[in-house]
């Protein structure tokens, strides 16, 4: 008599179905994306006042290219807040 094979995450992983849970990855509404928005252009400001203290520096000119991407990010999300969005 042989033991019991001991079971693989493959085995133990749930079906397609389960993974597919359209409730829990809906698109972001109108406030959640100016919410973000808020988030990344207040993050850019403060990159952008980090890179005008930290002078002399040479890593200053990375938080300044962190300062442009997360205005650009925070744009983005602020043009697509008045797209529609699909309610399924």
């Amino acid at each position: 008599m042989s033991p019991d094979p001991i079971p693989t995450a493959a085995d133990e992983a749930p079906g397609h179905d389960e993974l597919a849970e359209p409730t829990w990855f809906r698109a972001p509404n109108r406030r959640e994306r100016l919410i973000a928005a808020a988030l990344f252009v207040g993050f850019g400001v403060f990159f952008a006042l980090l890179f005008v203290v930290q002078q002399g520096w040479w890593f200053r000119w990375v938080v300044l290219g962190l300062a442009v991407l997360s205005v650009w990010y925070g744009a983005r999300h602020a043009m697509q807040s008045g797209q529609p969005h699909d309610e399924t």
